[in-house]
This record gives structure tokens, C-alpha cells and sequence, in this order.
């Protein structure tokens, strides 16, 4: 059993007599150490004389075999080509150091060799900072009093300046360390996952009941429905403040498959509501927007376009001179807060793209493939169900099933997008995941075995990678990183393949995928000040999920992982997982408008929600951090209503999380 021992003038974590960790001592200082279950110790460091500085210091001796902050940093990031943190140091070799609430569990570093598994973290809210890197003894992880960023701080897509905070002198100084022996694995933070989920986690409640927030979802999907002059319906990805309305407009004239837009989800929803409540006006949209897609919406007859847009007006930013311009030049004033920010990043200091003579069909993803094949199937059947037969959903997802086959690699991985005529566009990313779970589902409607050995095939490659790489990548299709997006469909692909063939290994290849999961998942509640727009939306951070390395904001993605959880449950018996799905779900629901959310100075559309809370020092050019990111975007919306007419009993929806098995306090 490992233990803490006196190791020369400091402590050293062993087992056996051989030591794994040294524990540095500071001068003027002494450390006790607190049990607080096998393998995770309380550290109190008492001075002899105040101090307003402190830093707790632990090597991993020897070299790391993987090292993690998690959800800011897996194994030095690097994959892709966002701005994000690089390494263990930025390039004037300064170590960077993250805030305490930049990490999922507070001030958190992990590092394992093939020996033992050490983390490094902090109590919740004590103004603190942490920092892992190399040294020549092995890897050194720094728990930093007072909160410091540096040598920068990450934001969207910019770098922002160091930041410094301050502290009143003390003589106590408290972290938590968590050690366990190798057993032979690879990334082996379940352990670390399983701790902190039971020292931090804490009761939280829906802030609605199902059927109010089912009522509100339909209401703020039927706010974003559009028509066009064709005829085409569709809703459109979301709204955002438009200063001089001094209202929300939303998105014109724009639509997605899936994605942001998540039109295939919201029609089949549709459809379901008016099988349950029997509103043929919604039986009407869902049908008039899926037959949109497939009447208006194909441009190659391989596969159904991911996108639509309607083009009614000329675009008045193909005459500006952005690589002339600054963000100064800019009139807040004329444009959409997400279209400004988007504009400042993407567009100032390059020269204006030129103008094709015809515009060109934008193509489409695995994204919006994948899930858009989903929706046409589930439609295909609720439909079936009423006695109304639409063959023609049930051919359009079957024809993305072949195109997946078509375009499958030899080692199973498939694209991340192809332009309108079926030519990939870009290879990398596990994005390509999101075709499995059609193609399981068209092997089970088909009986052709091709599809499922394709399946397999696909999930073996994209697991690999996460066992070999220790994480996913490429699901969000801004931005081109290591991100928890992407596993999310590799979970469904997973458990779908446990039902289709009984094999066993996709439960533990499951349980693998959530735990990963599991590293992006916000858990502890962080503390902000009274007048921060947060607080004042009282937004509690835990159960939340951050988005990827280089978008170190919370959003609600997790929604779709609620069901993938608690069947892991019904599978395993690991309450810990009924407890994250119910921890998801009571988070993804904050801050939803009843209709009279007025907040900013805005009042906004019922059912309406920001797509991401910037919960640290990560913001845009045009909303800070610590505040909601004031777009409110369509999806999450989709999902919870997946989620509640996936599962008919509400009742779990409703009771919240009551408690947490085998909490250390």
C-alpha cells in the first residue's frame, strides 16, 4: 500500500520501501499529511511566519508516460491548429500555470509512468493556481498560492495578458493528493475521477420539472422555425443581441442538418409531439422540414447537404478592406455580437476572399451526416407508428450508410468533411465516429452484414487512437483540437455495439470512453462575486462540461451523454454513473428563460439558453470572461428533447441528484 514517509528534509510517496514521488519541503515550513482514503491524502503546510505567496511541490520521479490537465491539457495538447496551450511551457520557457476554475477539479495536474499515477490538486475556491512540467528528477507538479495565469492566458482564439491576483498573508496552506500504483494501463485517471467525484461532488436540483422545460424547448424551437420564399422550413442555429434592434435576432436565413442547427432532431420532435399531445401543426412542421431537406436541400444524390442558406441580400462585409482594418473600425452598433466576434478573428488582417462566380454548395461533415441518417430513421418509424409512410426516409438514410462505405478507409476511419461532389475535404479528426451509429442501426433494419463489420471496422480505428493518444478529437467543426465533443458519439457507438453483438469488451470500451469524459466534467462549484453576470444568473459550474483545449468554456453538451450514463448504469451497476448523468442534466438545464429572463439588460425568447458559460479567464473579443456567452444557440435545445422523448420516465429527470455514494465529506 502506498504510504507518505519522512524522506530527508521532506516526504516522499512509497510503497515498500521504494519511493515513486518526492514531496519538496519549503524552507520556514511543516507538512502533515491527513488520510482521507487508501492512495489520497489532505496536505497542510503551516509556516512560521505569514506569507502571501506559496508553492506546494510534488516530482514524479522518473520519466512521464502521460501527463493531463484536465480539460486544458492531454499530454502536452498539440493536435491541430487552434491556438491553445502547447507543451509545458510557452516559448520564452516559462512554465504556464492555469487558475484553479480554468481545470475541472480544482488547480488539478496528473502525470503516470509505468510505475504509479500521482495528481496534485486543490480545496475548491482558495485562490489558487497549478503548473506541471518537466524537470531533470521527473515531472514536477506546483500548486501556486495566490491565482496567477502565465506567462498568458488563453482566450477564444487570441492571447490575453498574465494575470497576478493577490492574498492576505497566512500561515496555512492546504492541497489534496491522490497516488496510485500502476496496474499496467495506459491513462489511468479513473481512479482520480472516482476520488474527486466523491470529495467535491455535492446534491444538485433541475431548476425545472420535465414537463416544464419540454413545454419551453418546443416554445423556443417554434420561436427559431423559418420559412423562405421556396417554401423550404427550417429552424434556423440560434439568436444573438443585435445592438441597434436592442433585441435578439435570429440567425437568417441559415440552416444545418445537424450540428449547431440540428434540424433533422427538431423535425423528428416535432413529430413526436404530435403523437403524444396530438398537435398536427407540429406533425405538419416536422414533415414539411424534413421533406425540405430532401426536396431542397440534395445537391449531390450520394448524400443530403449539411447546410442550406438563403442568400437574400448582398453581403455588405465582402466590400470591407479587412486587411486594412482593426476591430476599432468596426461599428459594434451594425452587427450581431457572435457575427462581430467572428469577423474580428476570422477575417481583420486578410485579404478579402474573392468572389466565385457561381456560390457553391457548402457540402457536408460526418457531424451532420451522421446524426442527419439518425433522425431520418427515427422519423421513418415514429411516422410508421400513425400509419404514415415516408420510404423516402428511410432510402435518404440508408443512401448516407452507403456513402459511408463508399468513402471508408481500408483501416476503417472515415473523413470529416467532403465538399459538394463527395470529395473529402479534411482526413484527420474521431469526428468520422458519427457514421457508425446509422450504420449499425441500417445492419439491424437490413440484415446486410456489411454495415456492421464497417461499423466495427470504423470504432476499432477510432478507439485505437484514444488508448494509444489518450483522447478524441475533431468534433466540434470550428475548431480543430482535442476536444470532448467527439466522444460523445463514440460512447453511443460503443454501447450500440454491446446491444448488436453481446460482445463484452464494448461494456469495458464503454466504461474507457466515459471516463474520458468524465476529465472534461466540471467537479466543483466555483464561488464568483456578487455582481458578476454568473452569479447573478446563479449558475453553480458543477456537472457542467468544458468544450475542448483551446475552448476552455462550459456548454451543454453533456446532454447527450445523459442516456449513454445511465445505461452504462443499468449495465455495470456503477451508481457513479447515474450520478453523473443526473449531474449533467440538473447542470445543462441552468439558465433556461421561462420568458421573463431578464439579464444584461436583455430579456430573453422562453426556452432560450446560452450555448456556453465563460466560467474562467477564457472570453471573445466581444464578451469577457465570467460571464454567459449571450448566444443563444439551438442545440442544446434538440438535445434535451431527445433526452425527454428518449426517456419516458420524467420522474429521473425530476429528482436531481440527492446524494452521492461513498462521499469523503
Amino acid at each position: 500500500m502506498l504510504e507518505i514517509i519522512k524522506n530527508g528534509n521532506g516526504y516522499a510517496i512509497a510503497e515498500n520501501g521504494v519511493t515513486y514521488a518526492a514531496i519538496v519541503a519549503a524552507e520556514g515550513a511543516t507538512d502533515s499529511f491527513e488520510k482521507l482514503e487508501d492512495g489520497a491524502w489532505r496536505w497542510h503546510r503551516h509556516t512560521d511566519a505569514p506569507t502571501d505567496n506559496m508553492r506546494m511541490e510534488i516530482v514524479l520521479l522518473g520519466e512521464a508516460t502521460f501527463t493531463m490537465v484536465p480539460a486544458v491539457s492531454y499530454n502536452g495538447n498539440g493536435w491541430g491548429k487552434t491556438p491553445e496551450y502547447v507543451g509545458d511551457r510557452a516559448d520564452d520557457g516559462t512554465p504556464w500555470s492555469w487558475a484553479s476554475h480554468r481545470v475541472t477539479i480544482p488547480s488539478c495536474t496528473y502525470s503516470e509512468n509505468c510505475e504509479i499515477s500521482i495528481a496534485l490538486m486543490a480545496e475548491p475556491n482558495s485562490n489558487s493556481a497549478c503548473s506541471l512540467y518537466k524537470v531533470e528528477e521527473g515531472e514536477k507538479h506546483v500548486l501556486i498560492f495566490p491565482e496567477e495565469e502565465k506567462p498568458k492566458t488563453l482566450h477564444r482564439h487570441f492571447w490575453g495578458e498574465p494575470f497576478q491576483g493577490t492574498m492576505e498573508p497566512t500561515c496555512d496552506f492546504e492541497g489534496v493528493i491522490y497516488a496510485s500504483v500502476s496496474d499496467g494501463s495506459k491513462h489511468r485517471y479513473k481512479g482520480l475521477l472516482d476520488f474527486a467525484w466523491r470529495y467535491y461532488g455535492h446534491a444538485i436540483k433541475p431548476p425545472f420539472s420535465a414537463k416544464e422545460l419540454y413545454r419551453l424547448s418546443i416554445a423556443y424551437a417554434r420561436y427559431l422555425l423559418q420559412k423562405e420564399k421556396d417554401g423550404f422550413i427550417g429552424f434556423t442555429s440560434g439568436a444573438q443581441w443585435l445592438p441597434k434592434l436592442n433585441g435578439y435576432q435570429k440567425s437568417e436565413h441559415g440552416y444545418e442538418l445537424g450540428w449547431v442547427g440540428q434540424n433533422a432532431s427538431f423535425a423528428t420532435a416535432f413529430i413526436n409531439d404530435y403523437i403524444e399531445n396530438g398537435d398536427k401543426e407540429n406533425l405538419e412542421i416536422g414533415l414539411g422540414v424534413l421533406d425540405g431537406w430532401l426536396t431542397k436541400g440534395v445537391v449531390n444524390n450520394r448524400f443530403i447537404n449539411a447546410h442550406k442558406r438563403y442568400n437574400t441580400e448582398p453581403n455588405p462585409l465582402l466590400d470591407l478592406p479587412f486587411e486594412t482594418m482593426t476591430k476599432e473600425d468596426l461599428d459594434p452598433w451594425e452587427f450581431p455580437e457572435s457575427l462581430l466576434e467572428g469577423i474580428i478573428c476570422r477575417r481583420l488582417g486578410k485579404p478579402r476572399p474573392a468572389t466565385p462566380a457561381k456560390p457553391l454548395p457548402p457540402g457536408s461533415d460526418a457531424c451532420n451526416l451522421g446524426t442527419g441518417a439518425e433522425g431520418y430513421f427515427e422519423a421513418y418509424d415514429l411516422l410508421k407508428k400513425i400509419g404514415i409512410d415516408r420510404p423516402e426516409y428511410l432510402e435518404w438514410a440508408l443512401k448516407t450508410c452507403d456513402f459511408a462505405l463508399e468513402s471508408q478507409d481500408e483501416n476503417g476511419c472515415f473523413a470529416k468533411n467532403w465538399d459538394y461532389e463527395g470529395n473529402v475535404r479534411s482526413k484527420k479528426g474521431t469526428i468520422g465516429c458519427f457514421l457508425i451509429l446509422p450504420l449499425i442501426n441500417a445492419s439491424k433494419r437490413t440484415g446486410d452484414g456489411k454495415y456492421l463489420d464497417a461499423a466495427k471496422r470504423a470504432f476499432d480505428f477510432y478507439y485505437e487512437e484514444l488508448e494509444r493518444e489518450g483522447y478524441t478529437t475533431a468534433g466540434a467543426l470550428d475548431t480543430y483540437s482535442i476536444d470532448k465533443e467527439s466522444a460523445s458519439p463514440l460512447l453511443r457507438d460503443s454501447l450500440a455495439l454491446y446491444e448488436a453483438t453481446g460482445d463484452k469488451k464494448y461494456v469495458e470500451y464503454s466504461e474507457k470512453i466515459a471516463w474520458y469524459l468524465c476529465t472534461w466534467m466540471m467537479h466543483f462549484t466555483v464561488d464568483y462575486p456578487e455582481d458578476c453576470l454568473i452569479a447573478k444568473l446563479n449558475y453553480d459550474t458543477f456537472g457542467a462540461t468544458s468544450v475542448s483545449t483551446p475552448h476552455n468554456a462550459l456548454d451543454q453538451y453533456a446532454l447527450r451523454d445523459v442516456l449513454s450514463f445511465i445505461k452504462l448504469y443499468e449495465i455495470t451497476g456503477n451508481i457513479q454513473w447515474r450520478e453523473r448523468a443526473l449531474a449533467f442534466w440538473c447542470n445543462a438545464c441552468q439558465g433556461i428563460s421561462d420568458g421573463t429572463l431578464y439579464i444584461n439588460g436583455r430579456l430573453r425568447p422562453a426556452g432560450s439558453q446560452d450555448e456556453a458559460i465563460f466560467h474562467t479567464r477564457w472570453g471573445r473579443h466581444t464578451v469577457p470572461p465570467f460571464t454567459p456567452s449571450q448566444w443563444l444557440a439551438s442545440w442544446p435545445c434538440a438535445f434535451r428533447l431527445e433526452n425527454l422523448r428518449w426517456l419516458k420516465d420524467w420522474s429521473f429527470f425530476d429528482e436531481g441528484l440527492q446524494h452521492i455514494e461513498g462521499a469523503l465529506r
